[in-house]
């Protein structure tokens, strides 16, 4: 069996250079013998089978033998027994752009990563977004394998003056040339419109409402602005936790960091007034507007040694040139600013956020995953979502509740909860097999076997070499 189990990886393998989702006209593949894990109804089910046809998810039944009938007759089975399946993970905050370091990026190697850490589907933004529309085209038609995308515009709104010493955004005067720019991102192929951090009222209404009206969403920062504010202005999804900040704060405090400039509002969560904070969220639950904390991103500053470290392993997955351009300069946040001083406070301040984050979901609060990851160390595609779930539940969450932020949770945020999020019949077949339940232990969400992406079969070691032996 384990000769013949291998022969049908190698052939799936294989295939793969010229096809890498599940045609209509490909046999169906059938997993049998795993738990599922129902994020949705929060239970676990044995000796499951799943038939995977079309790219989608065609049955669901326990694999006993009275349900042998339901089995195609060609079908590709897979024996999983002793493992746990899980929905594709999702990662909410990408940044894919064309180059790093003044080395070119090969887009479909770095967004194939995802898929070594069970990420299944990501909302990308990047400096060229021609260029991701046409990846996701060739990922959406077959033709490379890859997460499914969603496209979220580069480089974000901001209202003049803009964020102070650094050019990172498109700078608009007036709420007419912020529409007129929504348009131009929407008519380009974005799905979600992005914001950064200053921008008044009136201009995060003009951008929202006219967004709304081409059926795209608005995401961003909001630092000036607060969550409340953008929330009740019909902004879908925060982005980090600095906005939350923005009322929390005693007049001291919202004075003090000003060396480290925006980044303060990570480090202060220390000084968080708990009662103002839970008014912010009761207006971000009121208007469904989501959160993606974007926690692990921040060792960046916080903990540079510590997270390059635990994420080296995977180092070796990154495109050749990259690794080296990244070796002679490590340094991803701006050397404007020095950390040093805030390092210790920093990381107790994540554990902070973690905690406060835990306790939105248990209020009735969305949210999703996102890493805010580049195409270079120490973030590392699918890793760093593994690594955000882990904060989670060290601030309070369950590992059930931590994994729906991930999978159906992230899902209802880009309201693609009828297509992906949950192992259910009809949904796409984007499935994580993994060799420990993650409900006793989140961390074994990392321990990956197998990995489904629209029920192209990718085994967890051949994908890894075949990153590593890319050029």
């Amino acid at each position: 069996m384990t000769r013949f189990l291998s022969a049908v990886f190698l052939l799936l393998s294989v295939a793969a250079a010229h096809a890498q989702s599940q045609k209509t006209s490909d046999p169906p593949v059938y997993l049998s013998g795993a738990t599922l894990i129902d994020v949705v109804r929060g239970e676990a089910y044995a000796d499951m089978g799943v038939v995977l046809e079309g790219g989608k998810i065609t049955g669901l039944f326990f694999d006993f033998p009275y349900n042998a009938s339901r089995i195609p007759a060609n079908a590709i089975r897979v024996n999983l027994k002793g493992k746990f399946l899980v929905p594709g993970l999702m990662d909410l905050h990408v940044h894919a752009p064309h180059s790093y370091k003044n080395v070119d990026i090969n887009l479909p190697h770095y967004l194939k990563m995802f898929l070594a850490g069970g990420v299944t589907t990501v909302r990308a933004m990047g400096d060229r977004q021609e260029n991701l529309v046409r990846i996701k085209n060739d990922i959406d038609e077959g033709r490379i394998g890859g997460p499914n995308m969603v496209i979220g515009s580069f480089p974000p709104i901001e209202q003049a003056p803009g964020f102070p010493r650094l050019e990172r955004t498109d700078i608009v005067n007036t709420p007419l040339e912020a529409r007129a720019l929504t348009r131009d991102y929407i008519f380009k192929g974005a799905q979600w419109v992005k914001f950064y951090n200053y921008v008044d009222a009136e201009m995060t209404a003009a951008v929202v409402e006219e967004a709304h009206r081409h059926g795209a969403k608005v995401f961003g920062h909001f630092a000036m602005l607060g969550a409340a504010g953008a929330a009740r202005l019909g902004v879908d999804s925060i982005e980090h936790m600095t906005a939350l900040l923005q009322e929390t704060l005693g007049y001291q405090d919202s004075l003090a960091l000003e060396d480290i400039g925006y980044y303060r509002g990570f480090v202060q969560w220390d000084k968080v007034n708990e009662k103002k904070l839970d008014e912010i969220f009761k207006v971000m639950i009121e208007h469904k507007t989501a959160l993606i904390p974007t926690i692990t991103i921040q060792n960046v500053a916080a903990d540079p040694e510590g997270i390059s470290k635990t994420s080296s392993p995977w180092f070796d997955l990154y495109q050749k040139e990259i690794m080296i351009a990244y070796e002679k300069d490590p340094l991803r946040v701006a050397a404007v600013y020095d950390f040093k001083a805030v390092k210790e406070r920093w990381k107790g301040s994540m554990l902070a956020q973690a905690k406060q984050v835990a306790r939105f979901v248990k209020m009735g609060g969305r949210v999703g995953t996102g890493s805010d990851l580049e195409p270079a160390p120490p973030i590392v595609p699918g890793l760093s979502i593994h690594q955000e779930l882990e904060w989670y539940v060290q601030g309070g969450m369950t590992p059930l509740e931590a994994l729906r932020t991930a999978t159906i949770g992230s899902a209802e945020i880009l309201v693609w909860q009828d297509r992906f999020g949950s192992i259910e019949i009809g949904k796409q077949a984007d499935i994580v097999v993994v060799n420990g339940n993650p409900l006793l232990d989140i961390k074994q969400i990392g321990n990956i076997d197998t990995v489904v992406q629209a029920g192209h079969v990718y085994k967890i070691n051949e994908l890894r070499n075949e990153l590593k032996n890319a050029p």
